[in-house]
């Protein structure tokens, strides 16, 4: 590499807002983005980039969850993306990427039963298996 991973330049990393638009566009294949895993089918499509969505908006709300945590529309790995799912992350990529209008942002995650963590939510992490976290 030719820079520090620790300090990535902007230019060369896509966040998941900017690949969501990309893909809506037809700019980008919805199956460049996600995880090959060597054993198992992958986590990659539309509602991977959904989901990396959901966790920045939950971020920027104060929110912390893991990567492999899942709630809302489009969770759980079903790999399924309805029109209106869609529309929803349409919302969602306008307030994840470059200049973040937090107001906004809140706005959108207070809002939205579908996008706001519950409680509870899905952990899917691999070395686990699916478990339910109750998160504080």
């Amino acid at each position: 590499m030719d820079f520090d991973p620790m300090d990535v330049p902007r230019n060369r990393f896509l966040v998941a807002g900017k690949a969501w638009q990309a893909i809506r566009a037809h700019d980008a294949d919805p199956k460049t983005f996600g995880l090959r895993l060597p054993e198992e089918e992958g986590m990659f499509g539309e509602w991977f980039v959904a989901h990396d969505m959901r966790i920045d908006l939950a971020a920027l709300n104060k929110v912390e969850t893991l990567l492999w945590d899942t709630w809302g529309a489009g969770a759980g790995g079903d790999r399924k993306m309805t029109d209106a799912t869609r529309e929803l992350y349409d919302q969602v990529s306008l307030v994840v990427c470059d200049d973040v209008p937090f107001d906004a942002a809140r706005k959108l995650f207070a809002e939205n039963e579908e996008l706001r963590t519950p409680k509870t939510v899905l952990s899917l992490a691999p070395f686990n298996g699916p478990s339910e976290v109750t998160l504080r």
